[in-house]
């Protein structure tokens, strides 16, 4: 025993290094390891020991990578449009199926689960305080979206934590996992549902006034769920000190720039509306043009206008993503267009000129057909810088472990948006395929993923470490 202690006294490696192996063996651990397999060996080298730690490293990820994959897979079964896509609406069978799997896993390493009021699955590890770092994605869906878009970052940040507690100790903050609900806005056309619920910014007025395309709202949505849509109001949450996210892109930025890992700078601001045009039904052929009330040719003037004038500014983008038409019959004049718009942008004052810009068309264009047209906001977020300090913990642990990233903008919303207006939030992007999501085709390479969740752990540590929310 006493000449293994001597060997290991002669070993020469890197003890600066050995700090940053924060989720692989240290130094320390690698010796061990060494003298156990070669007894004869009276030395070894910085190489010998990095060889080592850099195969438990690998194996590390090698092992997050196959456990994602397994899950991401049994999850992309919950969805009512199999062989179309994913699609799992919020309060819906697929929902609840997604939720009872979601707590398994959590379950399976140690979190105590409860499904709140919003219909979120949430795990969570006590902490020697009860101010609480959450970190987490959504579960549902678009219609026919992927298999990856939210729900990654679920299992991403439940891999973070089961990585989190590998060496046994108590956090310092109590440590939330988090599956929201109804982030997309899909069925109800909302979003950022679980967001609003914890800050309180929903009225039972607010659930019963948002209804689906079946005509069912929110508030019945989440009775029939097993819910309390009458204690809406009562739910907010203060103890949340901290929000992290993990993501996929979205887009072709980080593929094309062969990068790990995106660290998220800013959430564009996100302002979403409903435009009814009202015109009037009259026969197409016996109506002379002068006379007319026709909605969807009132209407078109004025979408047409929207991607142009979105173009004047960097970073901002325009869509009309839904419109429907009323009577819809090949020889009576339109009566009515309802369609829904999203504009975005980096700042509020560039969302604010590119929405009124469509609201002076829409004045214009109805008073020249002597037509009227009502305008209901259904979304309204501001753009959200995230946490400096989180950015900087998240490119440490890229540096530490040989992780390529870059500085990213997310062009998409996320539930980090509402979370990142009030408290330190952070986002980590990785990877999508050809840049493509919410559509069958959305893919993402799981070892990404089993990255992301070893960023997720080391800033989970950080966070523990300093002490400073």
């Amino acid at each position: 025993m006493e000449k293994k202690l001597e060997k290991r006294r002669n070993i020469n490696y890197n003890k600066n290094r050995s700090k940053k192996r924060r989720n692989g063996a240290s130094a320390q651990e690698c010796a061990d390891a060494l003298f156990l397999y070669f007894p004869e060996r009276e030395t070894f080298h910085l190489l010998d020991i990095n060889f080592i730690w850099e195969r438990g490293n690998s194996m590390e990820i090698e092992d997050s990578e196959q456990r994602l994959r397994y899950q991401l897979e049994k999850l992309s079964t919950f969805t009512s449009t199999p062989g179309n896509g994913v699609t799992r609406f919020p309060f819906t069978p697929e929902a609840r199926e997604a939720s009872l799997y979601i707590r398994k896993c959590m379950e399976e390493i140690g979190l105590a689960v409860r499904l709140d009021n919003s219909g979120s699955v949430i795990g969570r590890l006590e902490g020697q305080t009860s101010d609480t770092v959450m970190v987490g994605s959504h579960l549902d869906s678009e219609k026919s979206g992927g298999a990856y878009d939210g729900i990654a970052g679920v299992m991403c940040a439940i891999e973070a934590v089961r990585l989190f507690q590998k060496n046994g100790e108590k956090p310092y903050y109590s440590i939330e996992v988090i599956a929201t609900n109804d982030e997309e806005g899909s069925r109800f056309k909302s979003g950022l549902f679980t967001g609003k619920v914890l800050y309180a910014q929903l009225s039972v007025e607010d659930i019963r006034r948002y209804i689906d395309a079946e005509g069912i709202s929110v508030y019945d949505a989440m009775k029939a769920y097993g819910l309390k849509p009458d204690e809406i109001a009562s739910h907010k949450r203060t103890d949340i000190k901290a929000f992290l996210e993990v993501h996929i892109e979205q887009g072709p930025i980080l593929e094309a720039e062969k990068k790990d890992i995106g660290v998220v700078d800013i959430i564009v601001g996100i302002k979403r509306a409903l435009v009814t045009v009202n015109g009037r039904a009259d026969h197409i052929g016996t109506m002379p043009m002068n006379m007319r009330m026709d909605a969807v040719e009132a209407a078109s003037k004025v979408i047409a206008q929207i991607g142009d004038r979105a173009r004047n500014y960097p970073l901002a983008v325009a869509t009309v993503g839904n419109l429907t038409v009323e009577p819809n019959i090949v020889n009576i004049i339109p009566s009515k267009v309802v369609y829904s718009v999203d504009f975005r942008g980096t700042t509020q004052d560039v969302i604010n000129a590119q929405y009124q810009g469509m609201l002076e068309d829409l004045k214009a264009v109805t008073e020249r057909f002597h037509m009227n047209f009502e305008v209901k906001e259904t979304l309204n977020v501001v753009p959200v810088e995230l946490s400096e300090d989180f950015r900087s913990y998240i490119e440490e642990s890229c540096a530490a472990h040989g992780y390529s990233n870059m500085h990213i903008v997310s062009g998409a919303g996320h539930d980090a948006q509402v979370f990142g207006a009030r408290i330190p939030a952070a986002m980590v992007f990785v990877p999508s395929v050809g840049g493509r999501s919410h559509c069958p085709e959305e893919a993402t390479d799981e070892r990404t993923l089993a990255m992301a969740a070893v960023v997720s752990c080391d800033t989970l540590k950080k966070i523990n470490e300093e002490k400073r929310l």
